[in-house]
Parts: C-alpha cells; structure tokens; sequence
C-alpha cells in the first residue's frame, strides 16, 4: 500500500480512501480503479488544493465507526463503500457484483443496504 500511503500522507492524514478504491481494499471487486478515491472532511471542501495526479477527491464527514484500516492507510467500511459507490452511479453490474460479495463474506447484513437496493432497482435489482 505504498502508493496509497504517499496519498494519504498528502492528505494530512485527513482523507479515507473510498469509493472503488476501497472495494478493491475489501477485495470485493476484481476491477483495479485505474484512479485513487479518497474522501476528505467536509470541512476541507473549500480548502484550495493541489490533487495529486491519478486522485479523486470527494468530500464528507466519515466516522470512526465507519472506517477500517489496511496497514497504515484507512479506507471506508464495506457498508459506508458500498453506499458510496450507488450514491456515485458506480455501474449496476459492479455495485452488483460487489454487494453480492460483500453479502457471502458477512461483511454488511441485507437489511442495511436500503440505499444500495433502491440505486439497482432500475438495473433488476440485487438478484441478478
């Protein structure tokens, strides 16, 4: 994780990495984001920066609760990731397949993913 260390030390330690980065984090997807996510606090939203090339920052508060770290670097928790990428329009076949994994490792519960269900209804829903 050398190349997301260099990231999040940028970051100031701020940011979590998110979205498609943290899916591959969670080995639930078998794409590699040709791009690095990560999550800054909303209070940095109108901080000018200078975005290291090949990053993609979005903006928002992560909780504690909803963080998990891969040796020195956080990424967002499955559940929180899995939201973040239907809120992103991450196409319907990966949202999918992801959830689907995420599902048969234990990692987020059917009941909890509310927000995910109602971003693949349109694509047929979670049952493909």
């Amino acid at each position: 994780h050398e190349d997301l260390t260099v990231v999040w030390l940028w970051s100031q330690r701020e940011g979590v990495f998110s979205h498609q980065t943290a899916l591959a984090l969670h080995n639930l997807s078998d794409v590699l984001p040709a791009r690095v996510y990560l999550t800054l606090p909303d209070a940095q939203r109108n901080r000018r920066l200078r975005v290291p090339g090949g990053v993609v920052v979005h903006y928002g508060d992560v909780a504690l609760s909803e963080r998990r770290w891969f040796g020195p670097v956080p990424a967002t928790a499955p559940l929180r990731t899995l939201e973040d990428c239907a809120a992103e329009h991450l196409p319907p076949q990966l949202l999918r397949g992801a959830t689907l994994d995420a599902l048969h490792q234990g990692l987020v519960a059917r009941e909890e993913l509310a927000a995910v269900e109602a971003a693949l209804e349109p694509f047929g829903g979670l049952e493909p």
